[in-house]
């Protein structure tokens, strides 16, 4: 499991399965340990044979041993937003789990003092840490290193998206994959694209391109009244986070619970078509779960 030269394609999260509702397994970074989650529920387990294989970078770090009766309030508490904006937050976390299904862009929006940059990194390092938040690649190069190193990419200062980054983050998002011919290689480079991408700025929805704003998902933050220290902050984050991880996992297993009936309705109609569909289930799947309020 800690072999980085495997030729896995698995990065921090695999699938037990086909279909999201089969479950998945999460590498917290450290030894043989993961996190078996299934629609019966979450336990950490030991690797074997049986489990995925993962691929570890040196951007791979570790995520706590999540532990039961934790309160997702407990992370609600430290962002600055309000109850629609707290189920969009909710929804993109639990995309950001799933393997192989389409994610949108989390954009993090707001007036300056609205704690865009440490909301960022807070949900960053509960699903995915390591990698360092950097602004917009500037070449194909940096591109293709910054989303081979880890699941969970983010970009911090954006003030726009230029027509060629913009198209990148489509191409990932979608589904498709990035390819660069190496000097002297007879093949191109294929980058996976199952990875879930942070924008935070003073960038605005509307001025994203229009194929780019379908494929993002737009929380804009309050304005933090009550300054705290940063050290603070991280302090009781770090504290929490264990019990946090183990409360998405919980919403996650709730989540996965109602899927196949969730797809059932779409099968039939019941359920309006969107661009990415199964972040639609999903968004669905989590309202049929929490009555609409994730906690």
């Amino acid at each position: 499991m800690t072999n980085t030269d495997t030729p896995s394609r698995h990065l921090r999260v695999a699938p037990l399965g086909f279909l999201p509702e089969d479950g998945l397994v999460l590498d917290l970074g450290h030894g043989t340990t993961a996190v078996t989650v299934t629609r019966d529920g979450w336990k950490v387990v030991q690797a074997g044979a049986e489990l995925p294989e993962f691929r570890r970078t040196p951007a791979t770090k570790l995520l706590p041993v999540p532990v039961p009766g934790g309160k997702l309030p407990e992370l609600r508490k430290l962002l600055n937003v309000g109850d629609e904006e707290w189920a969009k937050v909710a929804g993109w976390l639990l995309a950001a789990l799933l393997p192989d299904i389409t994610r949108p862009v989390l954009l993090l929006t707001g007036a300056p003092c609205s704690g865009k940059s440490v909301a960022a990194l807070l949900l960053q390092h509960l699903v995915d840490p390591g990698s360092p938040f950097r602004q917009l690649p500037a070449d194909e190069d940096e591109w293709i290193a910054a989303t081979d190193a880890a699941r969970v990419i983010g970009f911090d200062d954006v003030a726009r998206v230029p027509d060629w980054q913009s198209d990148a983050l489509c191409v990932a998002v979608s589904g498709a994959a990035m390819t660069k011919r190496g000097l002297g290689e007879p093949f191109p480079f294929v980058l996976r694209p199952d990875r879930a991408f942070i924008l935070a700025g003073s960038l605005a929805p509307d001025e994203l391109r229009a194929d780019l704003a379908d494929r993002t998902v737009a929380v804009e933050l309050r304005r933090v009244v009550e300054r705290r220290p940063e050290s603070e902050l991280w302090k009781a984050y770090t504290e929490a986070r264990p019990r946090i991880l183990g409360a998405l996992l919980d919403l996650l297993v709730a989540v996965l619970d109602k899927l196949p009936t969730v797809r059932a309705m779409a099968d039939r109609g019941d359920i309006p078509q969107v661009r990415m569909v199964d972040h639609g289930l999903v968004l669905v799947a989590l309202e049929e779960a929490t009555g609409g309020r994730p906690a």
